[in-house]
């Protein structure tokens, strides 16, 4: 049109029609504010745990761990004096036992390194016990016991032939290196003095940290965390928080790390009392108190597939004369700033340990019982390094 004429006016619809559709998104605005919102703070459901009847062979298991997503191993004590191992090759969904040394009396631990080998540790009367296999279970062989044990309470391998463990005389108590999946041990440094170490995990294949408690009188003691910057060579007393009881487990991913237990300071027996949880961000330099919503949680084990994602398990004491335990599994999605309890199937007793070989799944043990546990999570966009019962990947 050229500029010189006038133009023609708008009509009086297409003016109406440009209002109404203002004032709808006007009207929409706060609705998709609100969505977004939703969104943006919207929490998966809780951890969902469906347990089974560990095989007859199993009385009380004490520590499992998964060489990867499929393959697990839950070891303890079996009927009588003896040892017990049961295996998964289906991630959890069913287990069979398998058949030990009859000279292993208890298994405290075990460590695994993909689908065929691992390590559990324990004692055979009044000695260390080691014991290994390197075809998924078929046969597990004694290994050789570090000189001077009475028992062995934690290992961590770092590839199927390099392990390292804690070992104990039942006065003091030290790391044991293997380079040979348990043929021979070199002694490496003693924990800080009077420490009786429960647990131990590393973040590398430098930094390790140890929990357990120092005794401070008969059958009482404080939580304790030893640290170690050079592969368990030497380790140093790390300061905790006033307040802090019987420390039973500790995982790490990359330099954040969550340890249980609980703020009871009996050593001995079972005592009804609540969680307790330890967190540090800079590799067990520091710790900070960080309980909240897990007091009714007597916190026995602590598995992190996750930064920010960590489930942990244990006894839920009812508030009942006398107090009545059962399961207690709760679980964090944003690093500890909230817990959900868990939904439970046929999870009748306490757990002593958990181990979680992939982003959105855990398996946990305790009693005659092992467990699935399914973690409604997303894969992460960067996938972190597991925990340290997840299998070895350089961080055990």
């Amino acid at each position: 049109m050229p500029s010189g004429e006038p133009r023609p006016r708008a009509s009086r619809f297409a003016l109406n029609l440009l209002a109404v559709a203002l004032a709808v998104l006007v009207a929409l605005e706060p609705a998709a504010a609100a969505a977004k919102a939703h969104r943006r703070h919207h929490r998966p459901p809780p951890a969902a745990a469906v347990g089974q009847p560990a095989p007859g062979s199993m009385n009380s298991a004490a520590a499992v761990a998964c060489g990867d997503k499929l393959h697990c191993w839950a070891v303890g004590l079996g009927a009588g004096a003896t040892a017990a191992v049961d295996a998964t090759t289906d991630g959890g969904g069913t287990w069979r036992s398998q058949t030990l040394p009859t000279a292993v009396t208890v298994l405290a631990a075990v460590s695994c390194v993909g689908r065929r080998s691992c390590l559990a540790v324990g004692a055979a009367g009044a000695t260390g016990a080691v014991t290994t296999t390197i075809d998924g279970g078929q046969s597990w062989i004694l290994a050789q016991d570090p000189a001077g044990a009475a028992a062995l309470t934690a290992v961590n391998c770092f590839s199927q032939r390099r392990c390292l463990a804690i070992a104990t005389d039942g006065t003091t108590s030290w790391s044991t290196l293997t380079n040979d999946q348990g043929q021979t041990w070199n002694r490496e440094g003693d924990l800080p003095a009077g420490m009786t170490a429960t647990q131990a995990a590393c973040a590398t294949s430098s930094l390790c940290l140890v929990v357990g408690f120092t005794v401070t009188g008969p059958g009482t003691g404080v939580g304790a965390v030893a640290r170690s910057v050079d592969g368990g060579a030497t380790w140093s007393a790390v300061t905790l928080p006033s307040g802090v009881g019987i420390l039973r487990d500790v995982a790490c991913t990359e330099s954040s790390c969550l340890a249980a237990g609980t703020p009871s300071t009996a050593t001995t027996g079972f005592v009804a009392a609540g969680g307790l949880l330890l967190s540090s961000s800079d590799g067990g330099v520091t710790w900070q108190i960080a309980s909240a919503g897990v007091a009714h949680v007597d916190a026995f084990g602590v598995g992190c597939p996750q930064a920010k994602v960590c489930v942990v398990v244990g006894t839920d004491w009812a508030a009942s004369t006398p107090p009545q335990p059962s399961a207690g599994i709760v679980d964090t999605v944003d690093g500890g700033g909230s817990w959900r309890r868990a939904t439970l199937k046929y999870v009748p007793v306490g757990l002593s340990s958990i181990a979680c070989p992939t982003y959105n799944r855990c398996v946990g043990a305790g009693g005659n019982v092992l467990v699935s546990i399914s973690l409604p999570v997303k894969a992460p966009k960067k996938p972190s390094k597991p925990n340290s019962r997840a299998g070895a990947t350089g961080v055990r």
